[in-house]
């Protein structure tokens, strides 16, 4: 009996249906295998970068032209003339007790007025900033970005005599860089010269920025 080419074809059809439906089976076994192994990366890399997102991007701080910024620092700094340094910081920040180090640890301007806006508590901190001879105003998180509209830290600010402010940044050209230029910045101010803000680096203070910067809530 002779057997036409598409009669072949037809019976050899099931074969290959088969063939790639154990394929397939194949596969899938192999991708179930591997699916937790997957899913721990997504969920690890996922962590890791909520985690990072505050260490290496700079947050968001008010502009030197913001009105509510130039009132809460015309407040604050009313009882005295003469320029001023005025420095937020946050217990809780590693960057911010970096500063504190600093502050304390190295030759302050003279003729300076030195004010530290503290968010947090820690007796031992604002011990040897007192000794320094620097004021520490403690504020809560909700006071200091009501009063000030600051909601991250550590941010220095300098104001002139006619209270003007003059520069509102960071301390460092990148996150933890090596050299803190705040002294640099105020004597370029006091020189006459114009300085560009720094990025600020650090930790997030108010709970918005909380919620923005740690929307999974791993670091509260």
């Amino acid at each position: 009996m002779t057997v036409s080419p598409n009669t072949e074809a037809a019976e050899g059809l099931p074969i290959a249906i088969a063939s790639t439906s154990a394929r397939e089976k194949r596969w899938l076994r192999s991708f179930l295998q591997w699916l937790p192994l997957i899913v721990w990366f997504i969920a690890i890399a996922g962590v890791m970068s909520a985690l990072a997102i505050t260490h290496w991007m700079a947050l968001p701080h008010p502009d030197k032209r913001d009105n509510q910024l130039a009132a809460g620092l015309g407040e604050l700094l009313a009882d005295r003339p003469g320029w001023a340094a005025v420095h937020a910081l946050y217990t809780d920040c590693q960057c911010s007790q970096r500063v504190v180090d600093h502050l304390v640890n190295s030759k302050r301007p003279d003729a300076l007025r030195e004010v530290v806006l503290l968010v947090g508590h820690d007796p031992d901190l604002q011990a040897r900033l007192q000794k320094k001879g620097m004021q520490v105003v403690s504020v809560d998180a909700e006071t200091l970005f009501q009063r000030f509209g600051i909601e991250g830290a550590p941010l220095f600010m300098f104001v002139d005599p006619k209270h003007a402010v003059r520069y509102v940044g960071g301390y460092t050209r990148r996150k933890q860089g090596p050299e803190i230029e705040d002294l640099a910045i105020m004597r370029e101010i006091r020189g006459g010269s114009e300085v560009a803000d720094l990025p600020l680096f650090g930790c997030a203070v108010s709970e918005r920025l909380k919620e923005l910067a740690d929307p999974m809530a791993l670091k509260r």
